[in-house]
């Protein structure tokens, strides 16, 4: 028998050697197994379109696949919270016959946990069935947020669909999951204040501040919140900003069969460059917005806000907005019926009405809150709050964080996504003697005026 050159033995041992150093799934003994649904991802970045090439991740929830992947530019990214322990982790799959996909792995920790990040270039290989590929075995350090992402090498083409990551631990505890939801937690501060008070008040005020960097698409920063609406900021698009005041009528009309035209709020007023509409969905009412307000970050928006109680057991709302370098812009004013009530006090919160970005951070400071008692004429300030949030279970979003900013001692702040872990600090600052310096007869002169202009939407409040 001819004997193999040695050129041809060494280049057998190389293949040989490649091939068993070659990282293979685990041998020991599966303690349980964990199936994360592919959709439960975002599309990096983040694109509010999901037409054309975007990647429909996330969206609708009843789809549970990853597919329709054609954009070589996005990243599809899993946010999972994994419990510490060791793991085997695969793709199951299904790529279209004789079309092999190369993807760029990359699974690293959301914030500090001791992981060294990974990364590893994975192919999927086209059979026309579902398949599963085996990844990576990982060592999980800490309990947390992990992230893994896909980036395409080459084109995905519309060539695969993703259907599932799946994690088998080969030890007691382990746990991997994905959130429940894709958006991020709603945060919340109620405000009261340390000083002797009636906490019956005719004005409301406040301020707040967007930094840099923290105003994702889809966020509400709602600034003064009472007991039949609230008023705040949000950012609607790349380039639309609004600001928001909305009023519920007395009961909510899509779910309550006694709702009669009684219950309705009623527009009496509005300025020059707002909107007005009816809403639903979360309780009904009348919506009021000025569509390009401009406000922008790291600048203050402040807030001014008036009850008037009327003799026909209603009262009627007015809303003010000023951006530095300009004057208070008149919102406008609604009549809520079956209502006697002064202020009591106020709450503010972050919301995140547009759940498919939940992985991106937002964040505001709210300070400077008063309220004018009605009898004394005394401002009050409101230097204390009460933490409140939605989710908040381990696994899921704790994401968030609220109370005295470390940034600025004088201020309250709230943030909300990013996977990071929670956070809450003080929940009073020192009271303030600085009022706010507003002239409340120029005020209360265009509230008069709104009364007088009621008649003029009679038929625009047919509902």
């Amino acid at each position: 028998m001819k004997l193999l050159t040695p050129f041809i033995s060494l280049l057998i041992i190389i293949a040989v050697s490649s091939c068993s150093q070659q990282e293979q799934p685990s041998v020991a003994d599966v303690v349980d197994t964990f199936t994360v649904p592919a959709n439960k991802a975002y599309a990096e970045p983040f694109s509010p379109d999901f037409q054309g090439i975007s990647i429909p991740v996330g969206w609708p929830e009843t789809h549970n696949v990853v597919s329709m992947w054609t954009d070589t530019i996005k990243s599809v990214a899993w946010y999972l919270y994994q419990k510490k322990g060791n793991y085997d982790f695969f793709f199951d799959n299904m790529v279209d016959e004789g079309v092999n996909l190369k993807f760029d792995l990359t699974i690293s920790e959301c914030y500090d946990l001791g992981f060294a990040k990974i990364s590893k270039q994975i192919e999927f290989k086209g059979t026309g069935k579902e398949d599963t590929l085996f990844c990576k075995h990982i060592v999980i350090p800490q309990d947390g947020y992990y992230k893994y992402e896909l980036k395409p090498v080459t084109s995905p083409g519309n060539h695969i669909i993703i259907e599932s990551l799946i994690f088998k631990s080969f030890q007691p505890g382990g746990q991997v999951n994905h959130t429940d939801y894709q958006s991020s937690p709603s945060v919340h501060l109620s405000f009261s204040s340390t000083a002797p008070t009636s906490k019956s008040y005719d004005w409301l005020y406040e301020e707040i501040e967007v930094p840099e960097g923290g105003d994702p698409w889809a966020t509400f920063y709602m600034s003064i919140g009472f007991y039949r609406g609230y008023l705040g900021i949000q950012t609607n698009s790349d380039t639309e900003r609004r600001v928001l005041f909305s009023v519920w009528d007395s009961k909510d009309a899509e779910n309550d069969k006694s709702t009669t035209k009684a219950d309705f709020v009623t527009l009496v007023d509005k300025g020059d460059n707002t909107t007005t509409n009816s809403f639903g969905g979360e309780g009904t009412g009348g919506q009021s917005y000025v569509k390009n307000s401009d406000w922008k970050t790291g600048k203050p928006v402040k807030f001014l806000m008036n009850v008037l109680p009327q003799a026909n057991s209603s009262v009627v709302l007015s809303a003010w907005y000023y951006l530095e370098g300009g004057d208070w812009q008149y919102i406008a004013s609604w009549r809520a019926p079956k209502e006697k009530r002064y202020f009591d006090g106020f709450y503010s919160f972050i919301e995140n009405y547009g759940y498919t970005n939940g992985q991106l951070r937002r964040e505001a400071y709210y300070y400077n809150a008063w309220g004018h008692e009605n009898e004394s004429g005394k401002w009050i300030n409101f230097n204390k709050v009460r933490f409140s949030n939605t989710d908040g279970k381990e696994g899921q979003r704790v994401d968030y964080e609220q109370g005295v900013s470390p940034n600025h001692p004088d201020r309250f702040y709230m943030a909300s996504g990013g996977y990071t872990p929670t956070v809450k600090t003080g929940d009073e600052i020192p009271l303030s003697e600085s009022t706010p310096q507003l002239d409340l007869a120029k005020f209360k002169e265009r509230v008069n005026e709104a009364l007088k202009n009621e008649t003029k939407y009679k038929e625009s409040n047919i509902r």
